[in-house]
């Protein structure tokens, strides 16, 4: 467990808090809720708090396949006339495909897609803001990395050729769960940021879940908490103490991913997606994580044990 925070983990720290303030300012002094992107907590942590960076890819690709698949999910709103509970189980399929295509490990860009359509997402300020905040955690990493204070991160092409069996576990698993979300009402058992925690954790060289499984399950839960209990609390005053919320959100959120386990950065989109749900949803999101999460993790273990044995009795 760690007990002090270095000269190089102030400035990550400094990097993100900046980030994610700055987008829930913007969205408050532009009187425009879509304008915050909740992958934005995920992608800063990912570059800015981890030690290794968790996905193999670069900057550019990186903003290229956020502006696509923010795109492609308000098309999808805008043109597609099918049940939600289908176009989302599409917009993951849709996301995963190019995921897969782009021969990187990048998985906020399902996020991306998926979010638009769920939160029937019209405005163009939504789009705006997938770009202007992905070139500006790449901006801040650049800077860093000429500083010495991070390593420089090329693109490194990953094997496209996923398992079928893989495949088909994760779209039948969201499939499920997308269903049930949609059908019960809690909705946030299908959250985005959940979709792509099990993606990056169904891997099979992903050691986190098989080493962390109920950590992993508390950090998304506790960061989930951080952000609606927070945000509560903030309910009886202004707006315009939003960004004062998240920022405490967000040193919350920081305590327990530097101390409780495995560095998830999907947990980082599940404290800011707490900004963008309606308030009387709110009691009842991390609620509705933990039961998700635990869901994903629950049937991914099973899985492994199960293709472990497989694989033996063949061998």
């Amino acid at each position: 467990m760690k007990t002090s925070v270095n000269r190089r983990e102030w400035i990550d720290i400094t990097c993100f808090l900046a980030v994610v303030t700055l987008m829930v300012g913007l969205s408050v002094v532009m009187h425009e809720k879509e304008i915050i992107f909740p992958e934005v907590g995920a992608i800063a942590a990912g570059m800015f708090l981890t030690p290794n960076r968790p996905w193999m890819t670069n900057g550019r690709r990186m903003i290229l396949c956020l502006i696509l698949c923010a795109a492609l999910g308000m098309v999808m709103v805008r043109f597609v006339s099918l049940p939600l509970v289908v176009q989302m189980i599409l917009a993951y399929a849709l996301a995963y495909l190019i995921q897969s295509l782009s021969a990187t490990s990048f998985m906020p860009m399902i996020s991306a897609l998926v979010l638009p359509v769920l939160l029937r997402s019209r405005s163009p300020w939504y789009l705006v803001s997938v770009a202007i905040f992905s070139l500006l955690i790449v901006f801040i990493r650049k800077i860093l990395e000429k500083a010495g204070e991070r390593q420089t991160e090329d693109f490194i092409p990953i094997d496209k050729n996923i398992p079928l069996s893989l495949t088909l576990f994760r779209l039948i698993t969201v499939s499920v769960m997308i269903t049930i979300a949609m059908k019960s009402g809690l909705t946030f058992l299908a959250a985005p940021p959940l979709l792509v925690a099990f993606t990056e954790l169904s891997a099979y060289k992903n050691k986190a879940i098989r080493l962390h499984p109920v950590r992993i399950i508390i950090l998304m839960t506790l960061s989930a908490a951080a952000g609606a209990y927070v945000r509560l609390a903030f309910t009886i005053l202004p707006d315009s103490y939003m960004p004062l919320s998240l920022l405490v959100s967000s040193i919350i959120f920081l305590v327990a991913f530097y101390h409780i386990g495995p560095m998830v950065p999907p947990a980082g989109a599940l404290m800011i997606l707490a900004y963008l749900a309606d308030t009387a949803a709110l009691p009842t999101y991390p609620l509705q994580v933990l039961i998700g999460m635990s869901a994903y993790v629950t049937v991914t273990l099973l899985r492994n044990t199960f293709t472990k044995r497989h694989d033996h009795l063949i061998s």
